[in-house]
């Protein structure tokens, strides 16, 4: 029988290195200074491309989008005084601004054109904000502080714009 002397340990080899699936070893480098020899994985070379190109065709779909729309907003009492405009509300809220908590109550309007408005009811006094709600159609003259709204179920209410 053969005796191992106690200073023996036994020689281990060393790990491979650990790869991300459909990446492959894009990363190089095993710590050392020598190239790698693995091929990458098929598929790397088709996938990263395309999720790069989708990602630029939808970042350039919605800058377009969004410079391309026709916005025009109205706010403050001269403004939407001044202002003419006749369409469907589409949505409503209501911003509360600080130090004194003042309602904004802000209506965004699309027309027949298709084009959007934004109107802020800035500094206004009257219960606007309880009549107005969205798909009811809203309408107003240029010039004029009356607002009217139509509803579905109820008569048009004209409001008028206390400032």
């Amino acid at each position: 029988m053969e005796q191992i002397p106690s200073s023996y340990r036994p020689v281990s080899r060393p790990r491979p290195k650990l790869k991300m699936p459909l990446i492959g070893n894009m990363l190089g480098g095993n710590g050392g200074s020598k190239p790698s020899r693995d091929e990458p994985h098929p598929l790397t070379k088709t996938i990263v491309p395309v999720i790069i190109a989708i990602a630029v065709i939808a970042f350039g779909i919605d800058y377009f989008t969004k410079t391309n729309a026709p916005k025009t907003s109205f706010r403050g009492e001269g403004e939407v005084k001044e202002a003419a405009f006749n369409g469907k509300i589409l949505r409503k809220w209501y911003n509360v601004i600080p130090p004194k908590n003042d309602v904004e109550y802000v209506v965004e309007i699309i027309n027949d054109k298709k084009e959007k408005r934004i109107v802020s009811f800035l500094n206004e006094k009257s219960t606007i904000g309880d009549f107005v709600l969205p798909y009811n159609s809203i309408s107003k003259k240029e010039n004029s502080a009356n607002i009217t709204v139509k509803r579905y179920f109820k008569k048009d209410t004209v409001l008028a714009l206390k400032y």
